[in-house]
């Protein structure tokens, strides 16, 4: 496994927790204009789901270290 710094592992979550909100939007406009949009909802809980997993590691790393 890489070893990679808790502050990156924080910063690509919160970014993958954006890019989930964006996604979400897209799907929205794309239902209000009714044409077929699912994919891009597993698209934006991909993202969401990434990002809070990384988020937690974050944390986790962090605790780690000032332990």
């Amino acid at each position: 496994m890489i070893k990679v710094d808790w502050r990156i592992l924080l910063i690509l979550g919160i970014g993958m927790l954006i890019g989930s909100g964006v996604t979400f939007y897209w799907g929205y406009q794309l239902k209000v204009e009714s044409e077929p949009f699912s994919h891009i909802w597993i698209l934006a809980l991909g993202f969401a789901w990434v990002g809070s997993d990384l988020i937690q590691k974050a944390v986790n790393k962090k605790t780690k270290q000032n332990q």
